[in-house]
């Protein structure tokens, strides 16, 4: 009675693979290689709302820097647009670091900016307007393209930097 080969190709030792004028063996090594290369993770995008915590960050430093050279009547709508701001930026740099695992950025929303007070002139209700609409619009595309409590704060983000530049600094009084 004759056995059967136990090996799933009968035909194929192992001395026969490795003793086969190397062939086995650089075909085993790039085998390898493309397993290798199959299995691993593309790195990870970047966080949408890391360049929200961003512009929120910088649109807070702008609405302080430009409270302090603005008229009385202007000056703590300015202020209390950076509080706002800087409340985003605490907000979404504590979801990116939820999300990712890492803790969150110590920078603070207003910390001062490294550029001389020579060189720019100080920035003015209408900068911080114009700001306020370039963060409102990126807010509002980016909504739509998440979900649950990330497209929730990022449609609240948006609604109230439209407010900030319609209600508390209308154009009327912004040009001032």
């Amino acid at each position: 009675m004759l056995s059967r080969d136990p090996r799933p190709f009968p035909g194929i030792s192992r001395r026969r693979v490795l003793v086969g004028g190397g062939r086995g063996l650089a075909l085993l090594a790039v085998l390898g290689a493309a397993t290798t290369a199959c299995d691993a993770a593309p790195p990870p995008e970047p966080d949408p709302l890391e360049q929200q915590a961003e512009l929120a960050r910088h649109d807070s430093e702008l609405a302080a820097a430009a409270a302090k050279t603005a008229p009385p009547s202007l000056a703590p709508a300015l202020t209390e647009v950076a509080a706002e701001r800087g409340r985003h930026f605490t907000v979404l740099n504590a979801e990116v670091a939820r999300l990712s695992g890492k803790p969150t950025s110590s920078t603070s929303a207003t910390s001062p900016t490294t550029t001389s007070a020579a060189a720019t002139p100080p920035p003015t209700a209408a900068d911080v307007v114009a700001a306020l609409r370039s963060s409102a619009d990126s807010a509002t595309k980016l909504a739509p393209t998440l979900s649950g409590y990330r497209a929730g704060l990022m449609g609240s983000i948006a609604a109230s930097c439209v407010a900030a530049y319609t209600v508390a600094l209308p154009p009327g009084k912004a040009g001032q």
